[in-house]
């Protein structure tokens, strides 16, 4: 009998049992596969999946391999029209990482799974789940060639062909494009796009982006035109084949104005839009793309899935660790299903935008988005509002059941203090009152670090917009989870009552 068992060894998955095995939980991870995916793949960590892999020891190295990119150049017809930075003006102060990471997918998986090993989890590989059955304890699940394994609790991180969504009977409704997406590695000849930058070509047709991944090795993504992907391909999630050599090289020979000296992978998929009906079924959770595709525009795939994990991870810890109620794991899909709708709809809008063949939209894109982009990245309201979408430093949970007080639920400023994954109460005022904080804490088993503001830190005090006296929780996903006077205990003990267990 295990805690929880998650099932999928991909990014949501490993980041999901790495939080556990943090947290001090029993858990297993399965996945079918022979062991971790050998191609790049996703390739972009934004600010807020950073911040989010610092809390488990795996962001430093991850910035130590990856390619630290800040810019967007937009070309028309061979000539630069536009650039914006992917992170907003005085960022610096705002995140411990103002950059997008180009790390391929494979590495960021063999760090997590080396990061799960110095946590004394292995993952099953070559573990395939072929049934899922409810009993008094938990979940009992069945799995190809080996014993059945007994949880409390299931999480389904099993991709798009999700296993664990299928036996639960949910939903996952949605639309596919017509259009194939392409994916590939390779070595340019001539004029590669500067490190730290993304140089996205517009075309009538659609468009074609580069950036460096690392030596001698470039990134290569866009909208496939129909005449270049082969016939007959399967519609899947999963890559289904390889792009021929001689099409990549034209594509990006005719599109990009660029020559592809060689082609270390390349793959063709089909762009899905797909949403599961609800994200939980007792014991058994969905994240990541059980719970949710979308096509690639803006790099968010990935980075969704590992905001899902945290989120679901830290609460399925306290729950299983006996510091809070159960109820708490009903505030996860409330929290996320929400954040996958918003960026559903607007990776869609913005892959539509770029692929849409109706003769308006291939004259749109010919005449007027170069012109549109020009001006729109000269204001700084639009430069912001570009590094809040695409970081998802946007992420809010406001209102939902594990937030509390007037302004909870936010993005705590830089991600929150670097504390690893325990609740952090900053108090804004004299010692005193951190002492009466201190206290009524005491009478809870979650443990919280508590850190007295003192009147004079300006800095902090105008990042959290602080009045002392001011208490400010800080979750372990760096998320506000409650915020209110330091004077008014009786309403953080009801939040508190809310979420925790008391000591008995």
């Amino acid at each position: 009998m295990t805690d929880v068992l998650v099932v999928g060894a991909g990014p949501a998955g490993l980041v999901a049992a790495t939080v556990l095995a943090e947290l001090g939980v029993a858990v297993r991870i399965v996945d079918r596969d022979a062991g971790p995916v050998e191609q790049s793949r996703a390739a972009i960590v934004h600010v807020r999946t950073l911040e989010l892999l610092d809390r488990i020891g795996v962001a430093e190295r991850a910035v130590a391999e990856g390619v630290r990119t800040t810019a967007v150049e937009v070309f028309e017809r061979g000539r630069r029209i536009a650039g914006f930075p992917l992170v907003g003006r005085g960022s610096e102060g705002r995140t411990p990482f103002p950059f997008a990471l180009g790390l391929a997918q494979d590495r960021t998986e063999r760090l997590l799974v080396e990061r799960l090993g110095q946590l004394g989890v292995r993952v099953e590989w070559d573990t395939e789940l072929i049934g899922l059955h409810r009993v008094p304890s938990g979940v009992r699940a069945v799995v190809r060639g080996a014993e059945p394994i007994e949880a409390r609790w299931v999480v389904g991180a099993d991709g798009a062909s999700s296993s664990v969504r299928r036996a639960l009977g949910i939903g996952f409704a949605g639309r596919t494009y017509d259009q194939a997406g392409v994916l590939a590695d390779v070595r340019l000849d001539g004029d590669p796009p500067a490190d730290g930058t993304i140089r996205l070509h517009l075309t009538p047709g659609g468009f074609v982006g580069l950036f460096r991944l690392g030596p001698d090795r470039h990134r290569v993504f866009g909208a496939l035109p129909r005449g270049l992907a082969p016939a007959g391909t399967e519609i899947s999630h999963e890559p289904y084949g390889d792009v021929p050599e001689d099409r990549l090289r034209r594509w990006c020979a005719e599109v990009a104005g660029t020559a592809v000296r060689d082609v270390h992978w390349s793959a063709l998929f089909r762009v899905h839009s797909r949403l599961a009906e609800r994200f939980r079924s007792g014991p058994v959770f969905l994240a990541g793309d059980a719970a949710h595709i979308h096509s690639p525009a803006g790099g968010q795939g990935m980075n969704l899935a590992i905001g899902d994990a945290v989120n679901l991870a830290w609460k399925l810890g306290l729950v299983a660790r006996g510091e809070a109620h159960e109820r708490l794991l009903d505030s996860y899909e409330a929290e996320r299903m929400p954040v996958a709708v918003t960026v559903l709809r607007g990776a869609d809008r913005g892959f539509a935008l770029e692929t849409a063949a109706h003769p308006a939209a291939v004259w749109g894109r010919a005449h007027l988005a170069g012109r549109a982009i020009t001006f729109a990245q000269r204001l700084p309201p639009v430069r912001h509002a570009v590094f809040r979408l695409f970081s998802q430093t946007w992420i809010t949970y406001r209102d939902n059941p594990a937030t509390g007080g007037v302004r909870a639920g936010g993005r705590a400023p830089c991600g929150g203090p670097r504390a690893g994954l325990r609740h952090h109460l900053l108090v804004f005022g004299d010692p005193a009152a951190g002492w009466a904080v201190e206290a009524a804490l005491d009478a809870y088993a979650v443990p919280v670090s508590v850190e007295v503001v003192p009147a004079g830190e300006h800095g902090l005090r105008r990042q959290y917009r602080a009045r002392p006296p001011w208490l400010v929780l800080v979750r372990p996903d760096g998320h506000i989870g409650y915020a209110g006077p330091a004077d008014d205990l009786d309403a953080l003990t009801a939040h508190l009552d809310r979420i925790f267990v008391r000591r008995s």
